[in-house]
């Protein structure tokens, strides 16, 4: 199961095609890539992470239904939440956020989770990338609520 979940990530992250994703939201791949996210492994969380991040990019209409489905947002609030949580995981979850917030119903599941207070923490975590992309996604955050 688990190496269907990658070929599957591992296929919407190399082609990077509307049509592949459009597939595999219809096949119901969304709730696998959720899932997939939240593996004990830090190389499938952070594959999953950036498929799910294409999808969002590539055709946030015909995923949002599934990513509310198979609870994303709650799950990227616990990969952020966790101090466990690798740079790479809380990086990914941040550009994922951002994404979706595209969608009117995961905007407000966003909101009702208080993002806000999870990001502007990561503002000083010790890794320069993640702390540069908290301040974005907190921008972002602050800015459509």
């Amino acid at each position: 199961m688990g190496e269907s979940n990658r070929l599957l990530s591992a296929l919407i992250r190399h082609s990077k095609s509307k049509e592949v994703v459009r597939t595999g939201i219809q096949k119901g791949g969304v709730k696998h890539l959720v899932t997939m996210a939240t593996s004990e492994h830090m190389i499938m969380q952070n594959e999953a992470l950036v498929a799910l991040g294409l999808i969002a990019a590539l055709d946030l209409v015909a995923a949002e239904k599934d990513f509310v489905g198979a609870s994303l947002v709650p799950v990227l609030h616990k990969l952020l939440s966790d101090e466990r949580s690798a740079p790479e995981i809380k990086y990914n979850s941040m550009i994922l956020i951002c994404a979706v917030m595209g969608s009117e119903p995961l905007h407000k599941e966003v909101q009702s989770l208080a993002f806000i207070d999870v990001v502007s923490k990561l503002r000083a975590h010790e890794n320069k990338t993640v702390s540069h992309q908290a301040s974005l996604t907190e921008q972002r955050l602050t800015a459509q609520s």
